[in-house]
């Protein structure tokens, strides 16, 4: 640890916290609390309707968007899919690797019971591969879950996780979730060489 940083006790509390839950309950029973909480703080949000697409992106531009205000700016990078920048959990991981090096045990196991096909990640459309760690089963349900307050053109909205990236640069696709949605793999492929995660947000017609 670097002389004189000063640790974030919240972000270093909460991956152990994680790790506690694995340990205790197991991984799948870790994973639906992770993903129950975080779909109740999605239903929070104030429910916001876009006249147009376009509105939309300007909405994430000026951070005024629900999901950009939970998750940070994203990158419209044509036909519907975004891709982000930088996770919002990167800030925990740095903290807690700084003290303790590497992350908890338990949570490669975590990781591969979110990829597992359940009802609720079918709902949310995540996982099934786009999963990289814990704090994909915090993140993507909670983007998805936010995004049934959002209306464009009053017609709703529904987000796919096509894939992600982990902090050592390994990618990891939904197959399921980019075949349903007709999106080319090299497109998510490329978004990921740039980004951390890869969604695409569709219309309900």
């Amino acid at each position: 640890m670097s002389e004189g940083k000063i640790l974030d006790i919240a972000h270093v509390s909460f991956l152990d916290m994680i790790k506690v839950m694995i340990s205790m309950t197991g991984a799948a029973a870790a994973k639906g609390t992770l993903i129950r909480n975080a779909i109740k703080t999605a239903e929070r949000i104030a429910e916001t309707n876009y006249p147009t697409f376009e509105d939309y992106i300007k909405a994430i531009e000026t951070s005024t968007n629900p999901i950009t205000m939970m998750e940070g700016q994203a990158t419209h990078v044509g036909n519907f899919v975004f891709g982000l920048k930088n996770c919002p959990f990167a800030p925990s991981i740095k903290n807690y690797t700084q003290v303790f090096e590497k992350l908890p045990e338990g949570y490669a196991d975590f990781t591969a019971e979110f990829n597992r096909p359940s009802n609720v990640t079918d709902q949310y459309r995540v996982g099934q591969g786009a999963g990289v760690s814990p704090f994909c089963s915090v993140h993507q349900p909670m983007r998805s879950a936010i995004a049934t307050k959002i209306k464009i053109g009053g017609k709703k909205i529904d987000i796919y996780q096509l894939g992600c990236k982990s902090g050592a640069g390994k990618k990891g696709f939904a197959e399921k979730w980019i075949t349903e949605t007709g999106t080319p793999r090299d497109v998510v492929d490329k978004t990921l060489d740039n980004h951390m995660c890869c969604y695409l947000v569709r219309i309900v017609p």
